[in-house]
C-alpha cells in the first residue's frame, strides 16, 4: 500500500473513531445489523489476527519496563494518598465529619496518574455502598466520557471538593468545602498530574477561585497553581450528574473531552 493511501486510510479510521466516541458519549451503544457492517468487521478481524506477530516481536510501549526511580515516586505517592483517605475517615473539622457520615476520598489507577477529575461531593449513602465516586450513574456516564478518548482508568484519579458522602436534604456551605481543601491540596500534590478537569462549578471555584458561570469558563485551559510554585493546566466542563439531568450539554462537554485527548 501506497503511503499516501496510508495515510488516507488513517484519516478515515481516525473520523470513525470520533463519531464514534461521541455516539458512545451521548449513549448510543448499538446498531443495526447488516451483511455490510458483519463483513466489514470480519477483515477487521482477519487484519488485527495477521498483524498480531509483528506486534510481538516489536513489543509495546506496555513492554517497557519503567525506570526504578518512577516506581518508587509512585508508591510513595500512593502511600501519602492512602494517608490522607485514612485521614478523611477520622476527620471531625467540620459540622459534617461531626456526624460521624461515610467518606470518600477518592479512586484511580496505581500507576502515574495523568489526569485528574474533581466533582463536588458523593450526595448518596446508595452511591457509597456501590463504592461510587459522583454516583452510581454518574460513574457510569464519566467511564464512558474517558473511554471515548482512550483514556484508560489506570490514568486518572477521581475524587471531591468534599470528601464526606453528603445525605438528601444537606446543602453543603463553604465552611465544609474550606474544611477539606487542605486534602484535595496534599492530594493534588502527590498525584502531580499532567492535567486537572473540573466538573462543576464548586471545584472550578473552589481551585481557582472564579465566580463567572461555568457556561463561559467552559472549553478553555486555565492554570492551578499549587505549592512550591508548581502549575498545572486546568479544564472546567459540567459535571456528569448535570448531564443527566441536561443530555443537550453533552455537546459542549464532547469538545472539552476533545481538548483534553488533545492535551494528554
Amino acid at each position: 500500500m501506497s503511503m499516501e493511501k496510508k495515510d488516507q486510510t488513517l484519516e478515515l479510521l481516525h473520523e470513525i473513531r470520533g463519531v464514534l466516541a461521541c455516539h458512545q458519549v451521548n449513549s448510543i451503544d448499538s446498531y443495526p445489523a447488516s451483511r455490510e457492517l458483519l463483513s466489514f468487521f470480519e477483515s477487521c478481524l482477519r487484519q488485527s489476527v495477521e498483524d498480531a506477530p509483528l506486534r510481538a516481536v516489536a513489543g509495546t510501549p506496555q513492554d517497557i519496563p519503567k525506570p526504578k526511580a518512577e516506581s518508587r515516586a509512585v508508591d510513595s505517592n500512593l502511600l501519602v494518598l492512602g494517608e490522607i483517605a485514612d485521614e478523611v475517615a477520622q476527620c471531625r473539622s467540620c459540622s459534617l465529619g461531626g456526624r460521624g457520615l461515610k467518606t470518600m476520598a477518592g479512586k484511580g489507577g496505581s500507576g502515574k496518574i495523568r489526569l485528574l477529575i474533581i466533582g463536588h461531593w458523593l450526595p448518596t449513602d446508595d452511591g457509597a455502598e456501590a463504592g461510587a465516586v459522583f454516583g452510581v450513574e454518574e460513574d457510569q456516564m464519566l467511564r464512558r466520557m474517558l473511554n471515548a478518548i482512550d483514556l484508560p482508568r489506570e490514568d486518572v484519579f477521581v475524587t471531591n471538593v468534599i470528601k464526606c458522602v453528603v445525605g438528601s436534604g444537606v446543602q453543603p456551605q463553604v465552611e465544609h468545602i474550606d474544611a477539606c481543601l487542605s486534602y484535595l491540596q496534599r492530594q493534588i500534590a502527590a498525584i502531580s498530574p499532567e492535567l486537572i478537569c473540573t466538573m462543576g462549578m464548586v471545584a472550578v471555584k473552589t481551585l481557582l477561585r472564579l465566580s463567572q458561570p461555568l457556561s463561559r469558563l467552559r472549553g478553555k485551559f486555565y492554570t492551578y497553581k499549587g505549592a512550591e510554585g508548581v502549575e498545572i493546566p486546568l479544564l472546567p466542563t459540567y459535571h456528569p450528574g448535570y448531564l443527566l439531568q441536561n443530555p443537550e450539554m453533552k455537546n459542549a462537554t464532547w469538545q472539552d473531552l476533545q481538548a483534553i485527548q488533545k492535551m494528554l
